[in-house]
């Protein structure tokens, strides 16, 4: 298939959607007015005056073609002029505010660099902390197997221990 045919087809794909729309919409707004009667009055009431104020825009332009034109022209002027302020308006406040943002951004940007660093460091800490505290379990285990092994060593002595003190025995032979 050459580009050419493609495109065709892409065209004839794009007619199709927009007629189904436009039909699917004409269908939904046939039956909503089928159903509901306020809608069929207020339909009624609006297309009349939509009728009655382009038939007296009509009657104006004929009447005076030149001021008719003028007056459009104004129309057009005045809100291309307000559109334009509109815009500058929201530019500056983009500008202004958008450099605020910036700024907030790299504010917490900083502050959470910071925090992860001092959470680093306490890391480090800690570990340090939980190896002397293995450092202080072997200790107490080697010192109580010294014990154990000098009870075994001396039989006349005695160690009685319980959660605050150490009693030592000596037990004379008979």
């Amino acid at each position: 298939m050459n580009n050419n045919e493609k495109q065709t087809q892409k065209n004839s794909t794009k007619g199709k959607l927009t007629l189904a729309m436009t039909a699917g919409a004409v269908v939904g707004g046939a039956f909503v007015l089928v159903r509901n009667p306020s809608a069929r009055t207020r339909l009624k009431e609006t297309s009349g005056s939509t009728k009655n104020t382009v038939s007296q825009y009509i009657s104006n332009v004929k009447a005076d073609p030149a001021g008719a034109k003028n007056q459009l022209v104004d129309r057009i002027q005045k809100t291309a002029s307000i559109t334009r302020e509109a815009v500058n308006k929201i530019q500056d406040i983009l500008d202004n505010e958008g450099k605020e943002i910036t700024n907030r951004v790299q504010e917490v940007k900083e502050e959470s660099e910071e925090i992860v660093s001092t959470a680093k460091e306490a890391s480090d800490e800690l570990k340090e902390v939980g190896d002397k505290v293995g450092e202080a379990k072997d200790e107490l285990t080697e010192s109580k197997e010294d014990k154990q092994q000098a009870l075994a060593n001396d039989e006349n002595l005695s160690i009685v221990e319980d959660d605050e003190h150490e009693i030592k025995k000596t037990i004379k032979p008979n």
